[in-house]
């Protein structure tokens, strides 16, 4: 399954994990038995860069060059990887205290490659049929990271007219009160909305993150519509669960453009 990133950095982070992976493996620290296993990250704040480094000190000798940032920018935080019936591994990040990140933790940027992170995770996880006797399934997961490409540029979502990032519902519906009919904004998908896509993306046996768009329609009321990148492109959600059912548009300013009737104005 071909699997299409926005950003370099997600890339980045699941090398840096399949190196870890390797180095535990010669150690002969990698093979546990257990079903859920726990590995610890260091996160950026402001990048989302991860790093497996055991220690935030570990990390000062990068602090000290120019843009590498500081101490207080990392937050410790879990990898955990869940080994679910048929060999599959499901992956979450957690903070130190076990809870689950939000938006409110990271900085927009950060938020978002971090993300993305995860759902590739994910949708490697999910192509693990087989067990081995001397790997782990997030070694087979992470494996071969071919099918994964970089989107080109113009085809990322955030450069689109009314991309503003991780906001919540209240946020957005804050920004449209008030506003002219058709004025829109696009922001990153709630949890809820990734729970949905994680669905899809399992029962169509496809790559699929989500977005939200949100709308002021007739009469100023504001309805959102659920984004969807997928494997066979772009398209708006519309309670159909078999995706092969639905239009799809080769980049998000066609996905627009087909929505210029509802959302003619970026906020």
């Amino acid at each position: 399954m071909a699997i299409e990133i926005s950003r370099r950095e997600v890339m980045n982070n699941l090398i840096r994990f399949k190196d870890t992976l390797l180095e535990l493996h010669e150690k002969k620290k990698s093979k546990d038995s257990k079903k859920e296993r726990v590995y610890r990250v260091l996160l950026n704040r402001r990048t989302g860069d991860m790093r497996f480094a055991q220690k935030i000190s570990s990390l000062e000798h990068h602090f000290h060059k120019k843009g590498k940032g500081s101490a207080e920018d990392w937050k410790e935080v879990r990898l955990i990887v869940i080994e679910r019936e048929g060999h599959q591994v499901h992956f979450e990040v957690r903070d130190s205290a076990n809870h689950e990140l939000t938006a409110t933790d990271l900085e927009p940027l950060a938020w978002r490659i971090s993300s993305e992170t995860l759902n590739v995770l994910n949708i490697k996880g999910k192509e693990v049929h087989e067990v081995s006797l001397d790997k782990l399934p997030e070694e087979i997961a992470l494996a071969d990271l071919s099918s994964i490409h970089l989107a080109s540029q113009g085809e990322r979502i955030d450069d689109l007219p009314g991309w503003a990032g991780p906001l919540s519902r209240l946020e957005a519906e804050k920004k449209l009160m008030d506003k002219p009919q058709g004025t829109f904004l696009i922001r990153e998908a709630d949890v809820i909305s990734h729970r949905v896509a994680e669905q899809l993306s399992l029962s169509n046996h496809l790559s699929v993150h989500p977005y939200v768009l949100t709308v002021v329609e007739k009469g100023l009321k504001i309805s959102e519509y659920l984004i969807l990148h997928t494997d066979k492109g772009w398209m708006v959600y519309a309670d159909e669960p078999r995706l092969e059912l639905s239009a799809f548009y080769p980049s998000p300013p066609a996905l627009l453009h087909a929505l210029k009737s509802i959302a003619r104005h970026a906020i």
